[in-house]
């Protein structure tokens, strides 16, 4: 992406923090001479790039890096100056000093961002079918091929992009931005300022059948999938609609791609999903949980406020108590993986043997 380029002195006056040189010298350049071409790494950018240190166990990289500018803890940087100091043979970057170098890195590229980014101008696409009765705001965009159902309302600053289908009666909250070929199914609501990726399906019915005699019965999913504000949704992320009740995304939940979320399953606010997670039907999550890359959680759970769950752990009872919970062996070569696989089986047997030694 090409981003506008700004001078040092309008981001700090934007974003507050004191520049200072790592070097027992005044700044080679003021802040407001200083032209930045946007964010970039600090082995790849340049002398017109910001970077960011954002842990000091990478201190080593600032030895050769080319930026310009480095956003740095405000409480290393004297640390950080004597290594520099001591160690670089060039002269060092000019430090900003803030409480939180990553995020500062995210706050100030959403601003890059928002402000280099060029948009397409409100207004339908003449390939796109809009349904009976459909509200549209006028700043709202419509991309190619969209279809939006009868009875949707869509709000403010809307983006449908491309390929987009939205069911009847479907509502979206203003700034929300929906990339191409998204499925939204009846009924179902999104929020303000809300962005879902590329392929996710919204409110596709639930896995519910009732078995007969060796068939499977249907049981009509009738419910919603209700999303609050600030909801990001990964590519080919699937949420599926309640079977009774709605299934309910909390505020600033995030969700990776290629999620799972079943039919009325109910995510508190501002918990983080990594990918490929799946969650079964009517589990409960609080907020801010975080749960690692393909986790899995069975169905009628609570897990409560605050819960951390590990990567490719299956949590298969509700947790009362809030921690971090890990439910995998690490890895290891595998034939001692092998040996450890026969002894885990053995553990009954060897169970029963020591209460008989201990009953004698």
């Amino acid at each position: 992406m090409q981003f506008i380029q700004t001078s040092l002195g309008s981001l700090i006056n934007e974003f507050g923090g004191e520049v200072r040189s790592f070097e027992e010298s005044p700044l080679p350049t003021p802040p407001e001479a200083l032209l930045l071409n946007g964010i970039q790494t600090l082995e790849r950018g340049g002398a017109n790039h910001l970077g960011f240190l954002a842990n000091p166990k990478y201190r080593e990289q600032l030895l050769n890096t080319q930026v310009g500018v480095v956003l740095v803890r405000a409480d290393q940087f004297d640390a950080l100056a004597a290594f520099l100091q001591a160690n670089r043979q060039t002269p060092s970057p000019l430090a900003w000093l803030v409480p939180d170098p990553y995020l500062a890195y995210a706050r100030i590229q959403q601003w890059w961002v928002k402000v280099s980014q060029v948009l397409p101008a409100p207004g339908i696409h003449p390939s796109a079918v809009i349904g009976a009765g459909a509200q549209l705001a006028p700043t709202a965009y419509v991309g190619p091929n969209v279809v939006v159902g009868a009875g949707c309302v869509i709000g403010e600053h809307v983006r449908l992009e491309a390929g987009v289908v939205l069911g009847a009666q479907v509502h979206i909250g203003e700034e929300t931005r929906v990339y191409p070929n998204v499925s939204i199914y009846d009924e179902c609501q999104i929020g303000a300022r809300c962005i879902v990726h590329s392929g996710a399906v919204i409110g596709a019915d639930g896995f519910g059948f009732a078995p007969e005699k060796g068939h499977w019965v249907k049981i009509p999913q009738v419910g919603r999938v209700i999303i609050a504000d600030e909801v990001e949704i990964g590519a080919n992320t699937t949420i599926d609609r309640g079977a009774l009740d709605d299934t309910v995304i909390g505020h600033g939940v995030k969700l990776d791609n290629q999620i799972m979320i079943a039919h009325n399953v109910q995510v508190g606010e501002r918990t983080a999903m990594a990918g490929c997670v799946g969650v079964a039907g009517s589990t409960r999550i609080g907020a801010r949980c975080t749960i690692g890359g393909a986790a899995m959680i069975l169905g009628h759970l609570n897990i409560p406020d605050g819960t951390h769950i590990s990567a490719a752990t299956t949590i298969m009872s509700s947790i009362k108590e809030p921690g971090a919970y890990t439910g995998i062996f690490p890895m290891e070569e595998h034939k001692n993986w092998e040996r450890t696989a026969v002894s885990l089986k053995q553990l009954v047997k060897l169970r029963g043997d020591v209460r008989d030694l201990q009953k004698k």
